[in-house]
């Protein structure tokens, strides 16, 4: 199924270029545009870009990049080339400002061997502004990252709910992954607007006194493709209507081991955790929790024998001696059979 936001905006982008032509055409010539879009993706992160606020509906966008021809027929050969000259020059004499206007990033010339032609390449930014609303994703930005490692941060996947909603499979980029200490089997899906798991997968107790925290997992491949990372940043946005365990799994590398991060409101902890082959080992925790039915932004910066969490730009945890390592990261839920995970960022560190 085409994606309604993508035809939506090749057709801003035919309407936006073809606003650019003057309406007259000499004599004897008649005109014709087309505009053949080569590259689509989403903006913002996994197309959302924010929210709208009166109506109140999650904001979605796409970058297209496109060739456009202005073809020419009729008339003779010397009066079809002057007016090809000067409407070349219209099209390129709109200000920066005017461009923006039409949501055209840059708008260049191109050679073409038609004498009867012109050729441009466009980059092209469409967001469809809703009649109606339809709820928000979140006003918490994953892009808004304080790196205080001494690594750079450089991009390398995003998704948003909302977004994987509209492809035919969803969770193409996902592989469930339960912990084969924990029952019963997890329960992922995409409903909405977000990742959702909805079975109370679980193996050891719930409190902080118990380091066994086996659960739920779902790893994320971007593009099919498994990550070996050993410097992350990965943000995430999430809300629940339970109170269990909710968090993220890092450095996986087989089913018994891994590190993970685990939330907790009910019990009152954020921990930061280890499983290996010989057992599981709590390696920091602090008092803290989130709220329930609100949208909040965990963050995991883990480089170089250090780990930290963030919740909603505060640090909960942090801790150093991390055995060193690399793996697969992923979404992690224990015990609780509510999490909806809508948004994340991924980021490397070197």
């Amino acid at each position: 199924m085409p994606d309604a936001t993508t035809t939506l905006a090749i057709g801003a982008l035919e309407a936006a270029v073809a606003s650019l032509l003057p309406g007259a055409v000499p004599g004897g010539l008649t005109r014709s545009l087309r505009v053949r879009p080569q590259r689509v993706s989403p903006l913002g992160l996994g197309g959302y870009v924010g929210t709208h606020v009166d109506p109140g509906a999650a904001l979605f966008g796409r970058r297209l990049r496109a060739r456009v021809d202005v073809d020419v027929s009729g008339g003779a050969d010397a009066a079809a080339a002057n007016y090809l000259a000067t409407l070349s020059g219209q099209m390129l004499a709109f200000t920066r400002r005017e461009f923006a206007t039409l949501g055209i990033r840059h708008l260049r010339g191109l050679d073409t061997e038609a004498t009867r032609a012109l050729a441009f390449e466009v980059d092209f930014e469409f967001v469809p502004v809703p009649d109606a609303g339809e709820g928000v994703i979140t006003q918490l930005a994953l892009e808004q990252h304080t790196n205080l490692t001494p690594y750079g941060a450089h991009f390398l996947a995003d998704f948003a709910g909302a977004s994987l909603a509209l492809l035919p499979a969803p969770l193409a980029d996902f592989l469930p992954a339960d912990d084969p200490a924990a029952a019963p089997p997890g329960a992922w899906a995409v409903a909405g607007d977000a990742i959702v798991q909805t079975a109370a997968t679980a193996g050891g107790a719930l409190t902080l006194a118990d380091p066994v925290k086996a659960g739920a997992q779902l790893l994320w491949r971007p593009a099919g493709v498994p990550q070996n990372l050993a410097r992350l940043v990965l943000s995430v946005v999430f809300d629940a209507s339970g109170s269990d365990g909710i968090g993220l799994v890092f450095h996986r590398r087989a089913a018994d081991d891994f590190g993970f991060v685990l939330l907790s409101q009910r019990h009152g902890y954020h921990l930061i955790g280890r499983r290996t082959p010989a057992g599981w080992q709590t390696l920091g925790s602090a008092p803290a929790g989130y709220s329930a039915n609100t949208p909040h932004r965990l963050v995991l910066t883990v480089y170089d024998g250090q780990a930290s969490i963030e919740l909603d730009d505060s640090r909960t945890l942090a801790l150093s001696g991390l055995p060193p390592g690399s793996g697969e990261i992923g979404l992690l839920t224990h015990g609780h059979g509510s999490a909806r995970f809508r948004a994340a960022r991924l980021m490397t560190l070197g």
